[in-house]
């Protein structure tokens, strides 16, 4: 009888301790398959430590899933927010017909079926589960179990998945610039927007020699660019003054301007107005590129104007001018990209004064990395 008795007590305490520790009384496995659903998996959209994730569960049954059965979804104390998003049951418009709303409880999820649906593959869509906020070696276990209507067990299966922190790459890229200036032959016959370049300059020197009167002389040199900066690239072009002779003469900016003020908004070319005892009008210098890629940027400096006629623009001591501009990185020799040709043009009317004239030009190329 004692022993009887203890018996009785030791089943009763064993009943009280699983229904402390699961909250329910498990029944024994009765399934005719247990683990006969395959090719399980879980697609996470994001494995990180405590984000919010979209869990992409496929999976094949192999029994039919009846009316009243349903799939079940456990997961994890570690994962919180279950049931906070929303939820797809199965892989296509034809399988989710045969299943309502999904419910869900806690750290369940359950799939109940309306109709039913013959062994296959499939898919269950759960959002808005936070995942755990430490990680663990041994990885989470997520179980999903075919229940019956009756609750049977029909089939099940352990999906497996990790949660681990992002990986940090890191990497270096060292800024590269490189910006020429050459000189152009006059026997390359170039042209800038229609404008012959005619004599010879170097890298360092834009010789006009002697000038005619009312005649239009134009020297050129080329500009070349090459960097990785990510945003490209201006090059400005700026004159420490006017064209000064010995006497303190002055050939103008373009076009008809005192000192200093010359028209930095482009337009064609006009002659000086030759106005007596208007000394900036007896002669003017202008610059027009060939850089198509300006115009993008510097709707003032659009000198190529849709391959038309050649646009001029004038520069003075406090205004550097764009003369060369690219959005990306140059290779040094695409043209509108990494080259451009920059032509300077002087003309002179019958007033303007004897002299040897010069002047001071300074590029400056500002990469945007």
């Amino acid at each position: 009888m004692k022993t009887k008795k203890q018996k009785r007590i030791f089943i009763l305490f064993l009943v009280l301790a699983m229904v402390s520790a699961y909250g329910y009384f498990p029944r024994p496995d009765t399934a005719n398959a247990i683990n006969a659903i395959t090719d399980a998996k879980d697609l996470m959209t994001d494995t990180d430590l405590g984000v919010t994730a979209t869990h992409t569960f496929t999976f094949t049954t192999s029994t039919t899933t009846e009316t009243g059965n349903f799939w079940q979804f456990s997961f994890p104390s570690e994962f919180t927010t279950v049931g906070d998003g929303s939820e797809t049951c199965g892989i296509n418009a034809t399988q989710q017909a045969l299943f309502g709303a999904a419910t869900t409880s806690g750290q369940l999820v359950d799939c109940v079926a309306t109709g039913d649906l013959e062994a296959t593959s499939t898919q269950v869509v759960i959002t808005g589960v936070t995942n755990p906020a430490s990680d663990n070696p041994n990885g989470y276990t997520i179980d999903l179990t075919h229940y019956s209507a009756a609750l049977e067990i029909l089939e099940r299966v352990q999906i497996k998945v990790y949660i681990i922190s992002d990986v940090w790459v890191t990497a270096r890229v060292d800024s590269t610039l490189n910006f020429t200036v050459t000189g152009v032959d006059s026997e390359d016959a170039r042209t800038v927007n229609g404008i012959g370049c005619g004599g010879t300059t170097t890298s360092a020197t834009i010789p006009f020699d002697t000038l005619v009167v009312n005649a239009t002389s134009t020297r050129c040199q080329t500009l070349n660019v090459t960097t990785n900066a990510d945003d490209g690239y201006t090059v400005t072009v700026w004159q420490d003054g006017e064209l000064t002779s010995d006497s303190n003469s002055t050939i103008n900016s373009f076009d008809n301007s005192p000192d200093n003020t010359g028209s930095t908004t482009v337009h064609v070319w006009t002659s000086p107005r030759n106005i007596l005892d208007v000394d900036y009008t007896y002669g003017h210098m202008g610059l027009t590129s060939d850089d198509q890629d300006l115009g993008t940027t510097y709707t003032s400096q659009d000198f190529y104007n849709s391959g038309g006629t050649a646009q001029y623009a004038g520069l003075n001591s406090s205004d550097p001018l764009p003369v060369m501009h690219h959005t990306g990185p140059s290779d040094g020799t695409t043209q509108n990209m990494g080259e451009a040709t920059v032509a300077y043009s002087i003309q002179i009317a019958s007033l303007q004064e004897a002299g040897d004239y010069e002047s001071t030009l300074t590029y400056v190329c500002t990469p945007t990395f």
